[in-house]
């Protein structure tokens, strides 16, 4: 599963989709699969620009030095090669996504300190629990989402954080389409993608923990970066 950022429109196919049985959340994924092949553009990424945008503010967002990190919907591990980048010095990553050929891909990049593996994170009720330490895994210390949401209805997305909350060891952060963006960007229609209950996540956020950051400064307000913290 990628980023789906809702501003990539899916491309038309003429015929049936392999994987035309996935749950709706997966099929705009495996659209432009079929389409483009395990590339930056099966991402759902409308550019690179806006990609690292997103990875700057979730990074900006926690103190990911020495964590082992979680990604949810991890596409070709790009948030491995910011991470880099930004020479932040992660003790493992863990990427997460639901098209095996992203998987396959990403694996042969031999990304530093980072391993991959095929998982539904909506599917499979167990996809963060059994990394965490209480079931004998490294400890999902942070739990990252960019854009890997936005392709949910608001049940499964809420199910999806509820269980990331609970195997978490630190922190959960996540990036969403706004339902409060300016009004012209509100006006079109982000599908496959949607728009999100910004505030009533924000107050979902709350209910679990009074430690929350919340941004939505960059990308002209189109997108929101929330960040939940566990006490030490």
């Amino acid at each position: 599963m990628g980023s789906y950022d809702g501003v990539m429109t899916a491309p038309q196919h003429p015929g049936p989709i392999d994987g035309s049985a996935d749950p709706p959340y997966l099929a705009p994924y495996r659209e432009i699969l079929a389409a483009h092949g395990p590339s930056f553009e099966a991402t759902g990424w409308k550019s690179r620009a806006m990609q690292v945008v997103r990875f700057d503010v979730l990074i900006d967002m926690v103190d990911l030095a020495g964590r082992v990190i979680v990604d949810a919907g991890s596409g070709q591990g790009a948030l491995v090669d910011r991470l880099v980048e930004r020479r932040v010095e992660y003790a493992a990553y863990v990427g997460l996504d639901a098209m095996p050929e992203m998987v396959e891909q990403s694996a042969d990049r031999g990304l530093p300190n980072a391993r991959f593996e095929v998982c539904d994170i909506a599917g499979e009720p167990d996809a963060f629990r059994r990394w965490s330490r209480h079931a004998g895994g490294p400890g999902a210390d942070v739990i990252l989402f960019s854009g890997s949401l936005n392709t949910m209805d608001d049940a499964t997305a809420g199910a999806v954080l509820e269980r990331a909350w609970a195997a978490a060891e630190e922190a959960v952060v996540f990036n969403f389409l706004s339902d409060r963006a300016p009004a012209d960007l509100v006006a079109q229609d982000p599908a496959p993608a949607r728009r999100f209950d910004t505030l009533g996540l924000i107050a979902w956020a709350l209910d679990k923990t009074p430690r929350v950051r919340f941004r939505q400064d960059y990308l002209g307000g189109h997108d929101a970066t929330l960040g939940m913290f566990k006490d030490a």
